[in-house]
């Protein structure tokens, strides 16, 4: 049986782990967090106001070993001091409880810490319940899953917004608004069988799916169609968020690249066509509409071949790459597939599209529409089900670790939000990250490459769209 003289110095050595372990993962954390967003260029590695959180934990992580060490040194003393009776009994039960009322301040501070470095580094601020979107129409792309799927939950219960749900696949729509509202129930209109595809649009309720394929420029156009003759609605917002990333080069129907037609091509195609609405609508209202382009901080990876002239599909030689959006094949035709590269390049269009519809809309059009793009954060979503399996399931085996990394949806669809509510007009030098402007590298600030992709965009999607400013 343990006698009490044992036990105290089993208390205190588990107190002195507590006091330093838990200020120790704390700061473990905070770098591991900081070099993870640094590495996807979420933040600058060496910027000074970034490493503030993680000097305060250095300096809580010292403060707790040098009391932990003068804890164990008082402790050691009380059991080499040969005192009689009680005297000892009552200094050391003293001594102990106040090394454990140190123990629990600590342990509380640590933990609030780490949860502090979850809560601002990585998920960011809500955007604010102020604003009420009542009777404000929402247009989001890829809404039955991921960052779409929170974003319309956001809007839909906080803002209390109409949603356009657009997406490819009516089953999924369904099952998100179902998940979103249990009390929604489809309704059936008279032209339900129609060749338009507009049958279960529910004109009385604030969420309403729309069939949308990015992958077609036929269904795009039958999608604008529907929404404004047969939905006849406003519309104040459209986001620009489905998004894929493709293990292997595929083709649309159409003939295009896929991951560049979903992130780019089809939702430049899909702003142009429905620019018309988005202006009447501001021009009621007297207020702004907006366009939101969903990119990706990856956008920094994207490279092109300094020349392609002589090169081919079957060339496997090491690319000489520099920086910038590859114009001149930008479909990746005379050149190896990479699914990282072209993401970043698809992220890159995106970006530079969003700065050239935010310059046309002010040049032409007095800022009727205005233009924000954005990186919703390092979100844990399925889009990283198409990566190849060496990549896919060390990913899946390390998610627990990655979780601790990443955003959660919901979190991701935070920024997007703000763009939508914010009276914080955009800057054509920076876009949105974690609801706060970040400059944009030097890639994604040439005028001449956006008005250049604009022009190569409306030549692919075959449109004639305000090819000149």
């Amino acid at each position: 049986m343990t006698s009490p003289q044992q036990t105290l110095p089993l208390a205190a050595a588990a107190a002195a782990a507590v006091q330093l372990l838990l200020p120790l993962l704390s700061l473990i954390y905070s770098v591991a967090v900081h070099i993870f967003l640094s590495s996807f260029n979420e933040r600058s590695l060496l910027r000074f106001q970034h490493w503030n959180p993680i000097i305060t934990r250095v300096v809580l992580f010292c403060f707790c070993a040098t009391f932990a060490s003068f804890a164990s040194s008082a402790s050691r003393g009380h059991d080499d001091d040969d005192y009689d009776g009680g005297n000892q009994s009552n200094a050391t039960i003293l001594s102990t409880q106040l090394v454990y009322i140190a123990t629990i301040i600590i342990a509380t501070l640590s933990t609030r810490l780490i949860l502090q470095t979850r809560q601002i580094e990585i998920n960011g601020p809500p955007p604010p319940v102020t604003a009420n979107l009542q009777d404000k129409v929402i247009f989001i792309t890829g809404a039955n899953s991921g960052i779409g799927l929170e974003t319309t939950r956001l809007f839909y219960h906080q803002y209390n917004a109409t949603v356009i749900l657009a997406c490819r696949s009516r089953a999924r729509a369904i099952e998100a608004i179902q998940s979103i509202d249990p009390s929604w129930k489809e309704c059936r209109h008279a032209n339900h069988n129609s060749s338009s595809g507009g049958g279960d649009i529910r004109l009385s309720n604030r969420m309403h799916f729309l069939p949308l394929d990015l992958t077609s420029i036929q269904s795009i156009h039958t999608a604008v169609k529907i929404f404004l003759e047969e939905m006849k609605m406003p519309l104040h917002v459209l986001i620009n968020n489905a998004g894929v990333m493709l293990n292997e080069r595929m083709e649309t129907v159409d003939g295009l690249e896929m991951t560049m037609a979903v992130n780019h091509l089809g939702h430049f195609l899909l702003t142009n066509l429905l620019l018309p609405k988005l202006r009447e609508t501001a021009m009621n209202d007297e207020h702004p509409t907006k366009v939101i382009t969903v990119s990706s901080s990856l956008y920094t990876n994207a490279v092109r071949p300094r020349s392609s002239s002589n090169n081919n599909n079957n060339d496997t030689t090491k690319w000489n790459d520099e920086p910038g959006i590859d114009l001149l094949d930008l479909q990746c035709q005379n050149k190896p597939y990479r699914l990282f590269v072209q993401y970043a390049q698809s992220k890159l269009a995106n970006i530079l599209f969003a700065r050239e519809l935010g310059k046309r809309e002010k040049l032409l059009h007095d800022g009727l529409v205005q233009s924000h793009v954005l990186h919703p954060g390092l979100v844990r979503t399925n889009v990283t089900r198409n990566m190849p399996w060496h990549l896919y399931y060390p990913n899946l085996a390390f998610s627990l670790f990655m979780m601790m990394l990443q955003k959660s949806p919901q979190c991701g669809a935070y920024t997007t939000v703000y763009c939508a509510v914010t009276d914080e007009e955009s800057d054509d030098s920076c876009y949105f990250v974690t609801s706060k402007k970040q400059p944009l590298e030097e890639v994604a600030l040439s005028d001449e490459e956006g008005r250049a992709l604009w022009k190569l965009s409306c030549r692919l999607m075959s449109s004639p769209l305000e090819k000149e400013s």
